[in-house]
């Protein structure tokens, strides 16, 4: 499995073009969420799509572009954008390692990420906006906190909750768009090769 290494290589004129079309996708599926009022926040699909057959760097770019743009809307997801360059820069990574081959590797894909999510996710939730910040998940925060719960523990499980849903299902729609793409497309991209049937 040959894949073309670095950085230049992989924001080819392919993997540029495709960036904006990511950046569609993340804000639609937030937007979708936004307006169901649901747990979960389908922000990242575009992101985990295009890492996977681009790369760790143009994901980031993605994720990074993302969140620009959405906090132009709403500030507070802002801080956010460093969460969203590393669900980019690990799913290029989980690609390399051929994490989005199969079904059920793209799940385990999505519960890594969202171990990264909340890494970086609950600190910022705590420490810039005192465990809440609005979405729908501050919900089941509150609910923990007044069953006794500290804010740390508070905010991690309900990361972890809303998350693991968010970036299982993320990653298996991103899963579906890579395999729906032909082989002669893939084979233009840096990690596309990966995913070309042989």
């Amino acid at each position: 499995m040959k894949i073309k290494k670095g950085i230049a290589k992989d924001f080819s004129m392919m993997a540029v073009l495709l960036i904006p079309v990511a950046i569609a996708i993340n804000i639609v599926g937030f937007q979708i969420t936004q307006l169901l009022r649901l747990p979960i926040y389908l922000d990242t699909i575009g992101t985990i799509m295009v890492a996977m057959i681009c790369g760790p760097w143009v994901g980031a770019v993605a994720g990074l572009l993302t969140n620009l743009i959405n906090a132009i809307f709403n500030p507070v997801y802002l801080p956010f954008t460093f969460v969203s360059i590393a669900i980019g820069i690990t799913t290029g990574y989980l690609s390399k390692k051929g994490m989005f081959l199969k079904l059920w590797k793209s799940i385990v894909s999505g519960i890594i990420l969202t171990v990264v999510t909340t890494v970086i996710a609950a600190p910022i939730t705590v420490l810039a906006f005192g465990g809440g910040t609005g979405h729908t998940t501050s919900a089941i925060t509150a609910t923990l906190l007044a069953a006794g719960q500290n804010i740390w523990k508070a905010v991690i499980t309900s990361t972890i909750v809303g998350d693991s849903v968010d970036k299982i299902i993320s990653a298996i729609i991103a899963y579906g768009i890579v395999k729906s793409m032909s082989s002669r497309y893939l084979s233009k991209l840096s990690y596309g090769e990966i995913y070309i049937k042989k």
